[in-house]
This record gives C-alpha cells, structure tokens and sequence, in this order.
C-alpha cells in the first residue's frame, strides 16, 4: 500500500427524496474553483466510484467541528476527494492528526500537492488504496497504519470523520460497529475504569466516533425505530453497541454533481465493548441471528425457527420487526434459540441482505 490513498466521496443512489424543512440548504459553494481544480488535472468526477464532491465549506466545517477532536485523537477519512472536508479537519483540530484514505490515484497526486506541507510536517498521513478488503472486512495496511500513529504519538481515541460514498458506506460503518482493536495503548482505558498495568486489556472498539455523510436512506435504517420499514438488523445492533443519531439532514446542493437524493449527517458515538451488553465474538454471533430472523420479516419468529418455539411462548406469535432490540437480545440467549443453533445458516456478511443489493 502506498502512503497517499480512500474510495471516493460518494454519489447515494437513484431514487428521489422530497426536501423538507429539515434539510440543510447548501451556502456559498466554490463549484467554478472545484472545477477548475480538477480541469487542471484532466481528473472528472468517476461514477465507477460514486464520487460526488464535498463543494460547500460552511457545511464542511460544520460536519468537521461534530468530530469533537482533541490532542489525543488520529482522525480518520475514507475518501477525501479534493480535499474539502480535509481541509476543514486540519483547521478546526490543529492538535489532532489526520489519516486519509482515497482509492482515486489522480486525486492522491491533487491531495498531495494541495497538502504539501501538512504532510511534511505530519498532521496528514495519505495512503492511496481502499479502506475496505472486500465488503466483509477493513484493509488491514489502513488499519495497521492507525495503529502505528496512535501507538507512536500517543492518541488513544480514534474518530472516523467523512463524506461516504454510498457503495461502501454500509459495509464500512457495518465493520467499524463490529470491529475490535487487534492492539489498543493502555492510556486509551484511563477515562474507561480499566486497568493501565500492562498484560491483557479489554477489547477496544476500532473507534470512538462515526461523524459519516450518507444516503438519507442509510442513516435513517441506522436509527430505525421497531414496527417501522427502517427497522432491521442494523439498527437493532447499533442501538445495543451504539448511540446512534441524524445531526442534520443536507440537500443535494453541497454536492457536485449533484446527487439524485438527500443526504444525512449521522453521527455514531461507540463505548469500550466492555460497556456494551456483549463481548465482540457474541456481538458476530447475535449479528447472524438477526440476520436469519429479519430474512423472512413477514413470518412470525416461531415460523422462522421451524417450530423451536412453543406455541404458547411469548413471541411466538412475533414478528422480528415488531420485538425491541432488548427482547431479541435475550431471546437470542434463551435456551429455546441456542437449542436450533445446529439448524442456524451462517450470515456470510454483516451487511443488511437489502444494503448489498443497492451497494455498487
């Protein structure tokens, strides 16, 4: 892996969304500056990979303030693009360090160039390459690359901050909701009541905060309510794992070319796994229940489970999409359900079966 790499910032599918009150309207954008960046390069926006540019400043400061970086805290951004929310991290957090990742090799070098002088001085680290190892995993050299910064310089929480594209925003949020740090300073656990001697420490989340621009769409399953068409494995996982929620919903208008929908903020705040009601390998495990019980929605979980309920079980008359995240944790562990697990099918992904058809 080259050190100057992302997957672009992202266009967020096809179907149209009404603009409501709600909506940030786009301020003073620099579309003419924006393009004559690119015209110098022979470079235009790459459908192949949903690139849909960052063009409104304002908006930009505003999606890097939401971050909340300090001295100890390695910023991360997947698919910087040409460098508008770049920018805006590097202004607003000047004691906290970037890492950007973009897959788009002509705008590594427009990157590069733009930030000369960051990079030289180590606020900016730039790999070129994907921050995703197919949709089921991250890019271990990124991931590894992290892990040298925070350990060498101390910066114990780490905080995705990036505009998505979409074909890669389900199954990169997917991953870092699930993921644990391989390796993890023992200064990161002052604020988290373990211990700092050294020998084995809690498992760590790969990072603190999620500050993602996404399809609308997306954020809203994100934060889906039970009994809503939004609610599915996702939502249910991050509300146990997560605190999750929509900061802002944006218009097309902050995006060149414009994409076909509406865009959210959507900012994920993750505690140390220890905090949450399971340990990692539980979390993969209860990942692929939900999977199994949301793959046929519509039939109650008794049918589901092929009759390993009793009838007069209280969910079994239940759908998957009626019963709170909580119910569907503790059933998961009852003995009824860990009694099928022979029958259980694998999920082969983390990724929501509906997110993999939209995705790229």
């Amino acid at each position: 892996m080259k050190k100057e790499r992302g997957a672009g910032s992202g266009e967020r599918g096809t179907k149209g969304i009404e603009c409501g009150p709600q909506v940030e309207r786009a301020g003073t954008g620099r579309l003419a500056d924006l393009k004559a960046m690119l015209d110098a390069r022979g470079l235009s926006p790459r459908k192949s990979l949903g690139q849909n540019f960052l063009l409104d400043t304002n908006f930009a400061a505003a999606v890097a303030r939401e971050a909340g970086a300090d001295a100890r805290t390695l910023l991360l951004e997947v698919g910087p693009g040409t460098g508008f929310l770049t920018r805006a991290l590097l202004d607003a957090h000047p004691t906290a360090r970037v890492l950007a990742i973009e897959l788009d090799r002509g705008l590594v070098e427009l990157l590069r160039d733009r930030f000369s002088g960051e990079i030289a001085s180590n606020r900016l680290t730039l790999l070129e390459g994907d921050a995703l190892d197919g949709k089921h995993g991250l890019d271990a050299d990124w991931l590894a690359e992290a892990d040298r910064i925070a350990q060498s310089e101390g910066r114990s929480r780490r905080v995705l901050c990036a505009n998505l594209a979409y074909n890669m925003a389900t199954p990169l949020i997917a991953n870092l909701l699930l993921g644990a740090q391989a390796s993890c300073p023992p200064e990161s656990f002052a604020n988290g009541g373990a211990s700092r001697t050294a020998g084995p420490q809690p498992a760590q989340r790969m990072v603190q905060r999620i500050v993602a621009t996404v399809q609308l769409e997306l954020a809203e399953r994100l934060v889906g309510k039970p009994s809503t068409n939004d609610y599915g494995p996702l939502s249910i996982f991050a509300s146990l794992c997560a605190s999750a929620r929509i900061v802002r919903k944006v218009g097309a208008e902050v995006f060149w070319p414009r994409p076909h929908v509406h865009s959210a903020v959507l900012r994920i705040d993750l505690p140390p796994w220890f905090e949450t009601p399971f340990t990692p390998e539980e979390a993969a495990s209860f990942l692929e229940f939900l999977h199994r019980v949301f793959g046929q929605r519509r039939k109650t979980l008794r049918a589901v489970l092929k009759g390993a309920l009793p009838s007069d079980h209280p969910l079994a008359g239940a759908r998957a999409e009626d019963v709170s995240p909580t119910e569907l944790l503790g059933f998961f562990r009852s003995p009824l359900v860990l009694k099928c697990s022979a029958t259980r099918q694998p999920a082969r992904s983390v990724i929501p079966r509906s997110a993999r058809r939209r995705s790229g």
